[in-house]
């Protein structure tokens, strides 16, 4: 009778026991209904009126407890527990003697079950494979409440009792169970990527505001650790102090500053580390004075930097978990990735901020300039009142020939000039320009020139002036070469081309890191592109538009095509395109007009080396004048400047038959290859290659006119 009844109970033990696998089968990999389902099993096996599992999280050394018999906790509970506190257990064999430096575990436990009830602990351990070690490893803690505590010897023997119990039901389920753990932890890291991921494109989208960004990190910080309060501080470069100047996402009625180093938002700003305090009146840096005044009861804090790539730029500090708990290991964890989005976007938006100051500082000082530079209406009326007694005065078709030699035009007279240029092209005409505009754009642009030996106004002047001849001379308006809009780009962008120069080339822009190598030299051509700057932000003087009259698409094409030649005259774009401008033909320059235009630019630029030999020869003495006064710029930083620019080791005649054959004569070959009419241009450069051959000969050591 009884071999049956232990018959019939083993056969019981065995149904029941293929029912907890079917469940676990029917839970799958869901880590919390299987936990619930074990511990059910559990309880009916031992009798126990609760249990609970304790998986060991091997990658961040953490026991994690999210269900208590078939309840499941409203926030899971995260604690340290290292090797050797694992190894205390193991050794004790009858309490969970885990060092719990904080009490996490013991007080939640407390909480939910009573600290009076009595709890036995059985280890469970599988095989984990560690680089250098194959040895068993504890995975997790069963947990049985089995009462109040009465004594020590009911433990004992309680123990011994359900021991190889728990460890023959763990030898079938455990590979599951800590499957669906692993999987569990997996999801819970990548949820939590991409709930920061997502905090930080709200984040980057702020960026334009710092005040707004900041409201937005500590409403992101509050929700992420579901805190009851946040505030945020910002370094002081200068003080060295901590800023706030929002609390718990309101602005601030005056900014709050914390001294470097005082209270716990100044000891992390210091050591860079984050600080989990689990009772602020306890703590030693805690300062109650605040709670004093504002009547807020703090309990927890979790204070972390902000860096960014080198430096902590700022300190966070949540306060008070929101369930009435305090911040676990899970919120330092988010805590510590959310710092590295709140560094990425605060510097942006500093450096937003820097930018939008930088612009509207720019902004200031070009309307300083510009009003400064006003022209007298006087001189705009007397202009316009003289015009036509300056084109009497001066013969046009001399003045349209490619080898009229327009510096001998005085200063005054080439504004008048110039306003000539634009009428006798048909161009006021047909763009509806107003001459009082065109008058006082024309007098800007001049006031735009400083005083240099060679990139002056009267440079500018004949640029254009050449660009003048070559649209007379060759028709190109007349034979649709070019159209209307395109001269009228062309005709500025001469007029504009070096406005401001300064006197030096574009590699000592970026050998001296001028201002201007600093804002332009990423992208090359740093002298042009502050000329092209220039020239728009006097296109743009309320009284200088001259392209008021243009459509948007016809302004915007305008405007790009002033960039590109403006542009173009940097002669190392000049050779990049070389290669270009050669395949240009009479038959397809329609096809490619802005690389006709960009020779065309170049060969302007250039014209003072078509002129009769005095100019040419006048005209190099003042290029080399600007030459020599950059090398001994260079000398006085250090540097050694090329021959060209070393007054001591220039031979002028030498370097000129160079630039000559070099640079002037295939820019002009191009053009004559198109062009026949400009073939005279090439017989002149000869004829001046050849003066400069015989003064190498008679002046070896020839050097410029005092």
């Amino acid at each position: 009778m009884e071999e049956q009844q232990c018959i019939s109970e083993e056969i019981g033990g065995k149904m029941n026991f293929l029912n907890l696998i079917e469940e676990l089968s029917i839970a799958g990999t869901d880590s919390i209904h299987l936990q619930c389902v074990v511990n059910r099993y559990l309880q009916d096996v031992t009798g126990a009126p609760v249990s609970f599992l304790v998986p060991l999280i091997p990658a961040s050394e953490e026991g994690l407890l999210q269900v208590v018999g078939e309840k499941v906790l409203d926030k899971e509970i995260r604690f340290s527990v290292t090797t050797a506190d694992i190894e205390n257990v193991t050794m004790n064999g009858f309490s969970f003697s885990v060092n719990d430096q904080h009490n996490d575990f013991s007080e939640m436990i407390e909480k939910i079950i009573g600290k009076d009830e009595n709890i036995l602990f059985f280890d469970i351990k599988h095989t984990r494979i560690h680089p250098g070690s194959g040895e068993n490893q504890v995975a997790l803690f069963v947990c049985l409440v089995i009462g109040n505590k009465e004594g020590e010897e009911s433990p004992r023997i309680e123990r011994e009792h359900y021991k190889n119990t728990i460890q023959e039901i763990f030898r079938y389920i455990l590979g599951h169970l800590l499957t669906a753990l692993e999987l569990f932890e997996e999801k819970r890291v990548r949820g939590q990527c991409q709930n920061l991921l997502r905090v930080a494109r709200r984040l980057l989208g702020k960026i334009g505001d710092l005040g707004k960004l900041m409201r937005g990190v500590m409403a992101e910080a509050k929700d992420l650790a579901d805190a009851e309060r946040c505030s945020l501080f910002l370094i002081d470069k200068y003080t060295g102090e901590l800023v706030s100047k929002v609390f718990d996402g309101n602005e601030a009625s005056e900014e709050l500053r914390i001294e470097n180093g005082q209270g716990i938002a100044g000891h992390v700003a210091n050591t860079g580390k984050l600080l989990n305090i689990r009772n602020a009146y306890q703590h030693p840096l805690f300062y109650k004075g605040v709670d004093e005044l504002t009547g807020f009861k703090t309990r927890s804090i979790l204070c972390f930097p902000i860096c960014d790539e080198e430096n902590i730029i700022g300190v966070a500090q949540l306060c008070n978990k929101a369930n009435g708990f305090h911040f676990d290991k899970c919120d330092e964890e988010i805590a510590t990735a959310f710092s590295i989005y709140c560094g990425i976007s605060i510097m942006h938006a500093l450096v937003h901020e820097r930018v939008q100051k930088a612009e509207a500082r720019h902004k200031l000082s070009q309307e300083l300039l510009l009003h400064h530079m006003k022209v007298p209406e006087d001189d705009v009326k007397t202009i316009l009142e003289d015009i036509k007694t300056t084109c009497e005065q001066i013969n046009l078709n001399e003045f349209s020939s490619l080898s009229y030699c327009p510096r001998e035009i005085e200063r005054s007279l080439s504004i008048r000039m110039s306003l000539g240029i634009f009428d006798d092209v048909k161009l006021v005409q047909k763009f509806k320009i107003p001459k009082g505009k065109l008058v006082r754009f024309l007098l800007l642009v001049q006031k735009g020139y400083r005083e240099m030996p060679y990139h002056n106004w009267t440079h500018a002047f004949t640029v254009t002036h050449f660009g003048y001849c070559l649209f007379k001379n060759l028709n190109l308006l007349e034979r649709g070469i070019v159209t209307d809009l395109e001269a009228l780009a062309f005709l500025i962008a001469c007029l504009c081309h070096d406005l401001d120069h300064r006197g030096t080339n574009n590699s000592y822009q970026k050998q001296s890191r001028s201002p201007l190598a600093k804002l332009y030299s990423s992208e090359g051509s740093v002298n042009e592109r502050h000329h092209l700057s220039q020239a728009i932000c006097i296109l743009n003087d309320a009284d200088c538009k001259i392209l008021d009259s243009l459509d948007n698409g016809q302004f915007k094409e305008c405007i790009d095509m002033i960039g590109e030649l403006i542009l173009a005259t940097d002669l190392a774009q000049h050779f990049r395109i070389l290669g270009n401008l050669r395949q240009l033909t009479a038959e397809n320059l329609r096809e490619k007009p802005l690389l006709l235009l960009s020779l065309m630019m170049t060969c302007c630029d250039l014209s003072d080396q078509v002129k009769p030999w005095p100019t040419t020869q006048f005209v190099a003495e003042l290029v080399y004048a600007e030459f020599f006064a950059q090398g001994d710029l260079e000398k006085e930083m250090g540097l050694s400047p090329k021959d060209m620019m070393d007054r001591q080791k220039a031979c002028i005649p030498e370097l000129q038959i160079e630039f000559i054959a070099t640079v002037v004569r295939p820019t002009f070959e191009v053009l004559a290859n198109i062009f026949p009419e400009v073939s005279s241009c090439l017989d002149t450069i000869d004829d001046n290659r050849r003066n400069w051959e015989v003064l190498r000969e008679q002046q070896p050591h020839y050097c410029l006119t005092p």
